[in-house]
């Protein structure tokens, strides 16, 4: 369905924009949280936003109606859907934001919505599937693929990275004409600065949170926490759950740490969760990290923080100032990082104060809300031809 606005004069800096966010669905991740709370904050920014879910929208829509963000759901019963049901995808989405609609990945989401009859301007956002797609997929996986970057490029007015990490993966395949990064960001007023221990000898708390899954470096964590645990008293908080559970139940075991490290499973505060720890560790290494909310959420959190040169990493965390950044893969070092903070509290203290600056000064959800207005406000409710960019 196409919309035709009643005037041809714009809001300035996105005041007045009737505006949708396009999700999969209201299962509760780190990209929906992110997005419940972009939402938000550009409505307190003049735009008139709703959140679109393609199925059902539980049980996020809890979280929203705390938040007053208005939302919609096509109630299909699975992402593809939109494919087979284009015009009344778009007509929803002409309804929610005839001004402009900010879907959650780049592909077919857009081509479908072109082909419905949407004429807004579209932005779409890159959060990482693009470094999945290379790695796990068949060959003619990687052709469907393709053909789905591209018609998507085709149809789409601009692509965001959420870090430049991911733009310069962005610019090596085809992507639309305009792209360009806009960092996720966070509300420090919803973290709390976290308690620490005043004494070298105290025991030294170390936290993980993420899902259980193969290349998110646990396994690794647990093998340092051994090394750590030899020299001074450690403990290992770890928060998530996944299908890596057992197995790492089974190393602690085999390494005889069981009692030093606590599964709590999927938790509700990660605020309070964080209250709890002294240092933060993100190990990951096979899985490629295209911009690390937990890195940022534990940066908020006052929090000193042992991380791996893994993808966008290192763009949240200075080295030696923030954190301490090590190869991925390697538990000596990850180990060493680990007690060197539990030797010095002074620098400890330091790096969570410098990494919560850091976070607030860099990475506001404010900012990340601006940019996005700001670039829907780029666009005319007509907007031009769009020609996508092969790979340079």
């Amino acid at each position: 369905m196409s919309h035709k606005p009643d005037s041809e004069v714009l809001p300035e800096r996105g005041e007045g924009r009737k505006l949708a966010l396009v999700l999969w669905s209201g299962y509760v991740g780190g990209a929906e949280i992110l997005n419940a709370m972009l939402a938000a904050h550009m409505r307190r920014l003049g735009a008139d936003i709703t959140i679109v879910f393609i199925q059902t929208p539980r049980p996020l829509s809890e979280r929203l109606s705390l938040t007053n963000v208005p939302y919609r759901s096509l109630g299909f019963g699975r992402g593809r859907d939109v494919l087979r049901y284009p015009r009344r995808y778009a007509a929803e989405i002409a309804r929610s934001g005839p001004d402009g609609a900010l879907l959650v990945r780049r592909g077919f989401m857009a081509t479908a919505l072109r082909a419905g009859g949407y004429r807004g301007p579209i932005v779409a956002v890159e959060h990482g599937p693009l470094l999945f797609e290379q790695r796990d997929l068949t060959l003619p996986q990687r052709l469907l693929s393709r053909i789905n970057r591209v018609g998507g490029a085709w149809t789409t007015n601009a692509e965001v990275a959420v870090s430049d990490f991911m733009l310069m993966r962005m610019r090596q395949h085809t992507h639309a004409r305009r792209v360009l990064r806009i960092y996720n960001g966070i509300d420090p007023d919803t973290y709390l600065s976290v308690r620490t221990h005043a004494g070298r000898d105290a025991e030294l708390v170390v936290g993980f949170a993420g899902r259980l899954i193969p290349g998110k470096g646990a396994d690794q964590l647990i093998r340092a926490l051994a090394q750590v645990d030899e020299r001074i008293d450690a403990k290992l908080l770890i928060a998530g759950d996944g299908p890596e559970y057992g197995r790492l139940v089974a190393l602690a075991q085999s390494l005889h740490i069981e009692p030093k490290i606590e599964f709590l499973g999927v938790v509700g505060s990660l605020s309070d969760f964080w209250q709890r720890c002294d240092v933060a560790a993100v190990p990951s290494n096979a899985f490629i990290e295209s911009f690390s909310m937990v890195t940022l959420e534990a940066m908020a959190c006052g929090m000193p923080i042992v991380a791996t040169r893994n993808g966008a990493i290192p763009e949240l965390i200075v080295d030696g100032v923030t954190g301490t950044l090590v190869p991925p893969g390697n538990v000596d070092a990850l180990a060493r990082a680990l007690l060197a903070y539990a030797e010095q509290p002074d620098m400890r203290h330091a790096h969570g104060a410098a990494a919560r600056t850091r976070a607030i000064d860099r990475f506001l959800i404010e900012d990340c809300a601006r940019a996005y207005l700001d670039l829907f406000d780029e666009f005319t409710t007509s907007p031009p031809a769009n020609f996508p960019q092969a790979a340079q």
